[in-house]
């Protein structure tokens, strides 16, 4: 007789999920070995050597919350074995990756060996001038490489098409934490056993905000990596969770997604990514704070202007009487490093792959955003005669283009689009997700919504990509009661009641922008509808509620 809670058995049943002792207790240990990535053994060489001979090593990171949270776990390391080390985080004014200038800045200051992180796979000419100047070059990163890899000493990278590595999903922070585990294995450091656990805080935090599959390894490092969180051994993240109200002991993904993530990326589309770098590593609580209050501020900012955008853009499509599968749209007013979340948001009303552009300098920079009907990185790479530089992954990505050919963008992005028949192309290797008919786990009661059973799914997490949260059906639910809440009264709360008897709180957050939102607006109390909504478990304020997330709600 099994011993699992029905919830579980049910959802575990329905994924398909055949080792289910496994998926529901990952084993640390279980990891991959790192030296099964190509070029590890190369990397680990050099950079021992490095060490051994007193030469100086520069991080060379990303600027967003998988670049900063990498470079700061190569820069922990680092700390921990005593050995000093230069960071480079460039400013996103400088670009995405490597950038000439930058080699030939920290060439004067005596660096012979650049460790990247989140970054590098396409830089081929910023590698060469870094190899003529004499500078080695280590690649970690995990975006899709093109067809001409860096003339790097090291390409680390599972994408890699000769790379045999039997896990695809790692995102740069976990590619560099791999990086950490092979010096580990090789180099004779005076360092703890499993001492490198203490790093899992910051890989969770990037897996999670790089929206790679929470499934395989990740699974486990990001379940021990919310470990390593509850126990707060990191001055910049206690900070910031304070600030937030959130609890210490109770941090889940979903903090890390929707608290923790937009503050460090906040730092970059601001003011600096140093700002990020600097809370994540710093020792000193008092300026902890001081960071954490700075990065809630500039993240307050960024949404306000990143909203201020996409009603701009909003109104402009509704002007507008033919509206095509890809939205094209910039300004030379719009700031190129918010457009993400105004993308986001278009998405989110229209249904639609989204590009959004602005001036930075001479250039055009943007951001795409996917609807899930096609790969941006595919969708990018059909058109690429129309960009300077683009890269991403899956669901979003960046891009330049020269100012005298933006006109083409729109066409371009169309036809490629249609070129590959609005397919849904998956980085290879990685599994698919969930078909819609798969999303709702089966039909329950409000009288099955308690906290063993909410404690019982949470067996199933982390969620995340590849593995989503368990929605539930409903059925005949009575609407007793609801309120908008909210500045903007752009959240509902509804007190819902079926025929168990029971009374249950269900919450919406931003309705405007969920599927229902007509229906919603239409909802009387006493109305009989059908909900798919998850179990949660919400801490606001410091008062615990158990209550259902609706997904969906039809009257």
């Amino acid at each position: 007789m099994s011993l699992l809670h029905p919830l579980v058995e049910r959802v575990l049943l329905n994924r398909h999920i055949e080792d289910q002792e496994l998926f529901l207790n990952p084993v640390y240990n279980d990891r991959h070995d790192p030296f099964l990535l190509k070029d590890m053994d190369k990397a680990v060489a050099r950079i021992l050597t490095a060490i051994e001979q007193g030469e100086t090593i520069c991080i060379w990171h990303d600027y967003d919350c998988d670049g900063i949270p990498g470079g700061s776990l190569l820069f922990d390391f680092f700390h921990q074995i005593e050995y000093p080390v230069l960071t480079y985080v460039p400013e996103r004014s400088e670009g995405y990756g490597l950038n000439e200038d930058g080699i030939k800045n920290i060439k004067k200051q005596g660096v012979s060996l650049i460790i990247t992180v989140d970054c590098g796979i396409t830089d081929v000419a910023e590698t060469a001038c870094a190899k003529e100047l004499g500078i080695d070059v280590i690649i970690t990163d995990h975006h899709l490489p093109q067809a001409t890899l860096p003339d790097a000493l090291a390409v680390i990278n599972a994408h890699r098409h000769d790379d045999t590595y039997p896990f695809k999903g790692l995102c740069g922070t976990g590619t560099a934490f791999k990086l950490v585990e092979a010096l580990i294995q090789k180099g004779d450091f005076d360092l703890t056993e499993g001492w490198e656990k203490w790093l899992l805080d910051l890989v969770a935090i990037a897996t999670v905000a790089d929206m790679v599959p929470l499934t395989g390894e990740n699974r486990a490092l990001v379940r021990y990596g919310l470990m390593v969180l509850h126990k707060g051994r990191r001055p910049g993240l206690v900070a910031l969770l304070e600030a937030e109200k959130i609890p210490q002991r109770t941090v889940t993904e979903d903090d890390i997604a929707f608290s923790i993530a937009p503050k460090i990326n906040a730092a970059s589309r601001m003011k600096s990514p140093k700002l990020a770098f600097e809370l994540l590593t710093t020792d000193s609580p008092e300026r902890a704070k001081e960071l954490a209050k700075e990065l809630v501020k500039l993240n307050k900012d960024r949404k306000l202007e990143g909203m201020r955008v996409a009603k701009e853009v909003k109104q402009k499509i509704e002007l507008m009487s033919n509206l095509g599968d890809v939205i094209v749209m910039g300004h030379s007013s719009w700031r190129p490093s918010l457009l993400g979340i105004a993308a986001t948001s278009v998405v989110e009303t229209y249904q639609k792959t989204v590009c959004l552009w602005g001036k930075d300098g001479e250039l055009i920079k943007g951001s795409c955003r996917s609807d899930g009907s096609v790969n941006i990185v595919t969708l990018m790479t059909e058109a690429k005669d129309a960009f300077l530089d683009f890269g991403g992954h899956e669901f979003s990505g960046g891009f330049s283009v020269l100012p005298e050919a933006i006109h083409e963008l729109p066409s371009k992005l169309q036809n490629a689009l249609q070129s590959i028949n609005d397919k849904l192309n998956l980085v290879e290797g990685l599994p698919a997700p969930l078909p819609e008919e798969g999303n709702i786990e089966g039909v329950i009661t409000l009288s099955e919504v308690t906290d063993s059973a909410y404690e019982a799914l949470r067996s199933l997490a982390p969620f995340g990509q590849h593995n989503p949260k368990p929605i539930f059906r409903f059925t005949n639910v009575t609407v007793y009661a609801f309120t908008f809440f909210g500045a903007h009264k752009e959240h509902v709360r509804l007190t819902l009641t079926d025929l168990s008897g029971r009374q249950a709180q269900a919450v919406a957050f931003f309705v405007p922008r969920t599927p229902f939102k007509d229906t919603i607006a239409l909802m009387s109390a006493g109305d009989v509808c059908t909900v798919d909504a998850c179990i949660e478990r919400s801490y606001f304020a410091g008062r615990r509620e158990l209550r259902l997330r609706l997904e969906n709600i039809s009257v």
